[in-house]
């Protein structure tokens, strides 16, 4: 039987959004490639990427919609499309017609799929406005405003600008196990004379294979920065032109550097003052130079300053605005390029929206859970899309309990996560493979057409038909209860979103984007102009929106938090090369690769607690206590210990029971949220017989 091939794009939440060839035969998908063509990947795709057809053909894939009848029970039914519809239809109008409004209606939707057509179930929740909405990010929020406060807005250089670059500081990321296409860059630049550093508590693969190591205390990266800014200042590499032109509150950030004590900031940081001032000497001798800002060192009490703080080394040296040079961390002008729909990404929820339109609604923070239990009008529908927060978010005994309380929960997934366990209704949603979509890169800028390979599985609807078909069944009920487009073609809805792109490509149709994608024409370089949209018109040393907000004005990290006595290991979560949060573990050659739920710790700690490799121990603090297999390892220090996100314990249970809820210094200027720490949690071990 022939094969077919098809053109697809990854729609992970993942900076590489991979496009894919898929061989068909029979129906069946048979095998899944990278495609040579794309420009950015080369072809290469992760582990994750080749697991897709054991995903698609899961035995645990759920093909048709469910009910549960007691929530945590497992007691599930499979009931028809039209039950599930208009049972739920029937909830959003009694809850109209009882409080006069929808605000007790919440929508939790976050990036388990990056599609632009998924967006339409944020648009058709914003169609009933005024709602309940999660809003923020449970990964960014801190560096998007830290970004914001400094440049005024969030722009990189293109990926391969790193071949410019003399030097490349890679700061609280994995990129050769978290975005590997991008390693190719890297080591193309060494080849080129380029010198690589990797700042990480851990030795992560990325610092296995750099020039220089440096082994930071976790939370402490601000303070780093903040030391290296004193030696650049003392040792004179300032560039004093774009200091004095372009920049804004440098007399006040050069008052505090002075007083700086380099000696405390080592003892804070682990960091030798010797090695401090090599670091800082060798960033301010060596032009241009780039730092690669990681997610990692935004999940501290000072995410956000710690940005902050990294960014201002650019702004001191004059790395700003030069090839080679800037900082790497996550583009939001891509979306801005888009039509209005893909504008819902910016950044994940509030920032796109209209005042008047953003004022309408209830916001909640993404992952206060608690806070949905205590609100007048009561949340009475909770709508999940694109998240697994039992798995994902802190405090996740409270995520399970506000879930048992909420009248109504629907999930729309693929499986049964430990999310919706505690659901009344599941919705399952079709795979990439089996709908049209497009994917647009916040990394590389990259816009790829994901072709529908083959036929949805069992009853499973994309994202855009389950709305469609919900406000088909209210309408039917209630006619004029909403205005979403019940007849919206999903290629004519895609076409109106990438139409501003196809007219700067000079592409007369979005077909032609299948196998050739395209790339958002943007500058390679940002800010070679100077022009910062920030309230000075220059970089902000001394952030006015900052002042604006309550906020600390200069780049001051907090403190960091000091252990408690009773548990004496930092725990820290980590991504794991082969999973995505919470997603993929659920498969048998991933899980294979991890042969148990593991967690790394010093071999110190090992003979401090009479431990040895495969050992099951109780890892436990005030919150909780889960069931752990360990591995022995010197790639970390003897008081940090770690697990991988999202990957349960021997029992099923989630890492994040022992995370209490923790909050970042900043996030709510931009995303309307403050990030969350997942770095800041301490916990003891035990080993069990």
């Amino acid at each position: 039987m022939k094969k077919l091939t098809y053109h697809n794009v990854c729609t992970r939440d993942c900076p590489a959004s991979c496009r894919l060839l898929t061989e068909v035969q029979g129906g069946r998908v048979v095998d899944v490639k990278g495609d040579p063509l794309d420009t950015f990947t080369r072809g290469y795709i992760c582990a994750k990427g080749y697991s897709y057809p054991e995903r698609i053909y899961s035995p645990d894939r759920i093909l048709y919609p469910l009910k549960q009848r007691k929530k945590g029970s497992g007691n599930w039914e499979r009931i028809s499309w039209e039950q599930a519809l208009d049972e739920i239809a029937n909830k959003f109008i009694t809850i109209s017609e009882g409080y006069s409004n929808l605000l007790p209606v919440c929508l939790d939707r976050y990036l388990g799929n990056l599609g632009i057509l998924n967006l339409n179930v944020a648009a058709f929740f914003l169609s009933m406005a005024p709602i309940t909405l999660m809003v923020g990010s449970p990964c960014v929020s801190a560096g998007t405003d830290g970004m914001t406060l400094n440049y005024g807005f969030c722009k990189k250089p293109v990926p391969e600008d790193m071949l410019n670059s003399k030097l490349i500081i890679i700061w609280g990321g994995n990129s050769a196990w978290t975005l590997p296409q991008q390693m190719h860059y890297i080591y193309e630049a060494r080849k080129n004379g380029a010198k690589i550093v990797v700042i990480d508590p851990i030795l992560t693969a990325t610092a296995a294979r750099s020039d220089i190591y440096v082994n930071i205390r976790p939370g402490t990266d601000g303070l780093l920065a903040l030391g290296m800014a004193k030696i650049l200042m003392e040792e004179n590499f300032l560039d004093h032109e774009f200091m004095s032109g372009y920049t804004h509150g440098w007399d006040k950030y050069k008052d505090y550097l002075t007083t700086i004590d380099l000696e405390q900031i080592s003892t804070q940081t682990n960091v030798p003052s010797a090695e401090i001032h090599k670091l800082a000497c060798l960033y301010g001798n060596t032009k241009p130079a780039t730092i690669w800002i990681g997610l990692g060192l935004q999940r501290s009490p000072s995410g956000g300053q710690n940005v902050r703080a990294i960014d201002s080394l650019a702004a001191l040296t004059g790395n700003i605005g030069k090839q080679g040079g800037n900082v790497h961390h996550i583009s939001y002008e891509v979306f801005m390029n888009a039509g209005e729909l893909a504008r819902l990404q910016l950044p994940w929820g509030l920032a796109s929206m209209p005042e008047d339109l953003k004022n309408s609604f209830r916001t909640i923070a993404t992952g206060r859970f608690a806070e949905l239990n205590n609100l007048t009008p009561p949340i009475e529908l909770l709508w999940i899309a694109g998240r697994n927060p039992v798995a994902q978010d802190q405090d996740s005994d409270t995520v399970k309990n506000t879930l048992k309380n909420i009248p109504m929960v629907v999930v729309a997934d693929q499986f049964l996560t430990s999310s919706a366990q505690y659901a009344d209704y599941f919705l399952p949603v079709s795979s990439s493979f089996e709908h049209e979509d497009a994917v647009i890169s916040y990394w590389h800028y990259g816009v790829g057409l994901n072709e529908k390979a083959i036929e949805p599985l069992g009853e499973s609807k994309s994202d855009f038909e389950i709305m469609k078909c919900l406000a088909k069944a209210i309408k039917k009920i209630q006619p004029g209860f909403t205005d979403f487009p019940i007849e919206s073609d999903p290629r004519q809805c895609l076409h109106q979103e990438l139409e501003p792109i196809l007219k700067q490509q000079e592409i007369s149709s979005i077909d032609k984007l299948r196998r050739q994608g395209a790339r958002i024409q943007l500058s390679a370089v940002p800010w070679q102009d100077y022009s910062f949209p920030t309230p000075s018109g220059k970089y902000e040393f001394y952030s006015l929106k900052a002042m604006e907000h309550g906020l600390e004005p200069l780049p001051i990290p907090a403190q960091v938090t000091a252990k408690p006595a009773s548990y004496p290991f930092r725990l820290m979560v980590v991504r794991n090369y082969a999973t995505l949060n919470s997603q993929f573990y659920n498969l048998p050659n991933i899980r294979g690769l991890e042969s148990n739920s593991t967690l790394i710790i010093h071999p110190e700690t090992a003979a401090q607690k009479s431990l040895e490799h495969g050992d099951k121990v109780k890892v436990y603090n005030q919150l909780g206590e889960i069931e752990m297999h360990i591995s022995v390892s010197l790639c970390l220090p003897h008081n940090i210990v770690v697990a991988y996100m999202g990957i349960p314990d021997n029992h099923g249970e989630v890492i994040n029971t022992l995370f209490g809820l923790s909050e970042t210094d900043l996030g709510e200027v931009v995303s309307g949220c403050k990030g969350l720490t997942f770095n800041d949690c301490f916990v003891n071990l035990v080993r069990m017989e």
